[in-house]
């Protein structure tokens, strides 16, 4: 069954915001699909939805990487040949992201092992509520402000474990990722910043699983006005998604997730309660 307009364009636009804001894209895509009555996204939706949000997340976060691959760069240059002095923090935030992409890559090879929970409303009531106590344990802690020069190793590995786990469905990587920073005393913008670009990483490894699915089970068939209500759906999801990173930016420094995570727990208990309708 085919989704009609309305239907494709919420869908794009919801899922472009939930993949930025910490409340579990996947759960959202889930319950949307289940209110119209399909099973499941089809493959070529799938991998343009996944795509306008890798487009978003790489836009937003250029000019950070022009800043570490030119520092990666200079630091190739012998140091008296240099014209400039080497970037030493982008060079360190290029080391945390490397970190941070191990448990990310795990996490990826692990993902088609979990995608049959995708569709269980009762496992993703489970996991909307856990991912609102993820979101929520931060208000208890105090602020501080690590980055990428005073972190660990093992403190970048455990924010990298944070986008592992939101491979199941129910729980952010974004969120996962600040709340887990946060408890490593890591500043809430700067946390944001790199959980930004790992979920990009992430974004990339699902679009491998997208085009695998599109090869493996191959497509539906097309027509001028599908590929058309397809298109437009992306660049709704697109634009969501920049929009969502803009509201992130602006909320979190002041306000952190817990309210995202007071949002989680009622959609939780909406989840729980459908489940036992359905």
């Amino acid at each position: 069954m085919n989704l009609n307009w309305l239907q494709s364009l919420l869908l794009g636009f919801v899922s472009g915001l939930a993949d930025i804001l910490p409340v579990s894209a996947q759960a959202h895509r889930t319950l949307l699909l289940e209110f119209f009555g399909v099973k499941s996204a089809t493959s070529l939706m799938a991998l343009l939805l996944h795509l306008s949000v890798f487009a978003a997340l790489y836009l937003s976060n250029q000019g950070q990487f022009i800043k570490m691959n030119r520092a990666r760069a200079l630091a190739r240059v012998p140091k008296r040949k240099r014209r400039r002095p080497l970037d030493v923090r982008s060079m360190m935030d290029w080391s945390l992201v490397k970190t941070m992409l191990v448990p990310t890559v795990i996490g990826l090879f692990l993902y088609k092992y979990v995608r049959k929970l995708e569709t269980n409303l009762l496992t993703i009531a489970l996991f909307l509520f856990l991912n609102g106590i993820i979101l929520y344990i931060p208000q208890f802690l105090p602020s501080s402000n690590k980055d990428s020069r005073t972190l660990s190793r093992l403190e970048g590995l455990a924010m990298g474990f944070g986008c592992t786990a939101s491979i199941l469905p129910g729980i952010s990587t974004v969120g996962t990722m600040i709340s887990i920073g946060s408890v490593c005393g890591v500043e809430r913008v700067y946390s944001l910043n790199m959980a930004l670009i790992v979920k990009m990483f992430m974004m990339a490894g699902l679009l491998v699983y997208d085009v695998l699915g599109i090869i493996s089970g191959g497509l539906e068939a097309l027509s001028f006005v599908l590929v058309v209500k397809y298109l437009v759906t992306a660049l709704l999801s697109f634009g969501a998604a920049m929009g969502g990173i803009r509201m992130m930016r602006r909320f979190v420094a002041d306000h952190g997730c817990a309210l995202f995570g007071v949002y989680c727990w009622g959609l939780s208990l909406f989840v729980f309660i459908l489940n036992l309708v359905v």
